[in-house]
């Protein structure tokens, strides 16, 4: 049922919405005093401008001003229990953490019209519009400690599971709307597994797999036996009344000591580009902030599109200029901090890794290798180093450093600006080897890259 808060004002919106406000008459004005010579016409001009006037006053008067937004739609389109939980929820938010839950009601404005599509698209409840509130804020670079990422907190595993890219090169749970779009199916397949939104909602922040197992083990059929059971994390007992909350927060926000801004419509368009090629490079061809660029396209963990065809959003005006010379932008690319590299006789992974400053699970990830086992002479890399440098680096001798008496491995690796790790991973030592004079050691100092675009 919708929450007793929301139903005085669905009626008096319903009311507002089936009647015309008549704005009053405008009162009639006197006969301005002209001297005898002034024309008639004149005077009748004079008198209709005044009361053009006064009538534009007075309607302007009538019309309300600043209305507080609010979606009641949102709020209408899903059931919200009457619990004592969710009454916490709402007051917890409404006082100890109003300015947060404000900030990114705010910065929802940016995305509430792309999302409410990709729900629409999806037939899902446009109140799920507001779950990022408790989920990331709006942001799309959140970071989890248990590694979830993104506005919909997407991990791995889950991300791939429903068409999301996630790679060394690009992780698409960080691009807004194709995560949304994902976050809508996800959430979609949950209502139908559980056929209840508050276990839904659970679901989708526990994992399926727990709920279904809570239910199992307790013979509890709703979220809120559940709860009483504490059969769920506390994490999970406080997402799905905090997310109630929010929801009769935005359906009522003034009531509350809320705002919502409208929704920011934005002329964003996807262009599409062959890769690498630096977001930096691209930025200067559009004649664009860097930073912008980013922003638009938090997707590319590297600031760096992957070998192949990728697509980048850009302000409509940019991405005509980009379009234009989308064929030929990575041969021109001075910035780009990758290269393609073809194996020699002799070479190895952790040789190539510690020439140009990087390590080789870098190296693996960029090329989507599991093990360096995989990689042989004639095989073609990439590299996270600018092209242009590698030829230097690899010529660089190799530094040996021979043990004194008296030398341990921290000492030496410290003479060298190394970490004893380090050390080790440049000599392959084991944790149990014991240092003996005259021993010789490999102490290239490590080579920090300065990478544009990276």
């Amino acid at each position: 049922m919708i929450h007793r808060r929301l139903l005085p004002l669905l009626f008096l919106v319903c009311a507002a919405c089936a009647s015309t406000t008549v704005a009053p008459a405008p009162t009639p004005l006197p006969t301005p005093s002209f001297a005898p010579s002034q024309p008639a016409k004149d005077v009748a001009e004079f008198r209709k401008e005044l009361e053009d006037v006064y009538a534009k006053l007075v309607a302007s008067d009538s019309k309300p001003t600043n209305a507080p937004g609010v979606d009641l739609e949102a709020a209408a389109s899903i059931p919200i229990p009457d619990h004592r939980s969710i009454r916490g929820a709402v007051n917890l938010f409404s006082t100890q953490l109003k300015p947060n839950v404000q900030s990114y009601l705010t910065r929802s404005a940016k995305y509430k019209k792309m999302i409410d599509k990709a729900l629409a698209d999806a037939g899902v409840p446009k109140a799920l519009a507001y779950l990022p509130v408790i989920e990331s804020g709006y942001s799309s670079t959140m970071t989890s400690r248990a590694g979830a990422r993104g506005m919909w907190q997407f991990m791995g595993d889950t991300a791939r599971e429903y068409g999301l890219r996630v790679d060394w090169w690009v992780d698409e749970r960080a691009d807004p709307e194709r995560a949304t779009r994902a976050a809508a199916q996800y959430i979609k397949d949950l209502y139908r597994e559980f056929n209840d939104w508050p276990l839904a909602l659970a679901a989708y922040n526990a994992g399926p797999g727990r709920v279904r197992r809570a239910l199992a083990e307790t013979g509890a059929s709703s979220f809120w036996e559940l709860c009483d059971q504490a059969a769920l994390p506390k994490e999970t007992r406080g997402y799905v009344p905090t997310f109630y909350a929010t929801l009769i927060i935005a359906g009522d926000p003034a009531t509350y000591g809320f705002t919502l801004a409208p929704p920011e419509s934005q002329d964003i368009r996807r262009v599409e580009v062959e890769g690498p090629l630096s977001l930096k490079y691209l930025a200067r061809v559009a004649n664009l902030d860097e930073e912008v660029v980013r922003d638009l396209n938090p997707a590319y963990r590297h600031g760096v599109l992957p070998p192949g065809t990728s697509t980048v959003r850009l302000p409509a005006p940019a991405a005509e200029i980009v379009a234009a010379h989308a064929a030929g932008l990575k041969n021109n690319d001075s910035d780009i901090a990758v290269c393609s590299f073809r194996m020699r006789e002799g070479d190895s992974l952790k040789r190539l890794a510690r020439a140009i400053g990087t390590n080789v699970q870098t190296i693996l990830s960029m090329n989507g290798l599991t093990s360096p086992s995989r990689v042989g002479e004639g095989d073609s890399l990439y590299l996270p180093v600018r092209a242009r440098e590698l030829g230097a680096l690899l010529r660089q001798p190799d530094i040996y450093y021979a043990v004194k008496k008296g030398d341990t491995l921290y000492s030496i690796a410290r003479k060298h600006s190394l970490t004893v790790e380090e050390l080790r991973d440049l000599n392959d030592l084991g944790r149990r080897h014991k240092l003996h004079r005259g021993e010789r050691l490999l102490v290239n100092p490590p080579r920090g890259l300065i990478a544009g675009g990276m």
